[in-house]
């Protein structure tokens, strides 16, 4: 799953993914090409970024 697969390895987050726009697969959720369109712009503009975690905030994660 992501968190093991992508959190845990990396101690990574993503921040500023929209609160409109459920976190998951993207093929499996119905975005409609305005959506698709501001996340791409999101990530191009880095409003929307890979942050890396220390190990506090880490160990937070972990207990969520």
């Amino acid at each position: 799953n992501y968190f093991h697969n992508v959190v845990q390895h990396y101690q990574v987050i993503i921040k500023g993914w929209p609160t409109n726009i459920p976190f998951t697969n993207l093929s499996k959720v119905s975005s409609t090409l305005p959506d698709l369109d501001m996340l791409l712009q999101k990530w191009w503009s880095n409003a929307i970024k890979w942050r890396q975690v220390n190990d506090e905030e880490f160990q937070q994660l972990l207990k969520e």
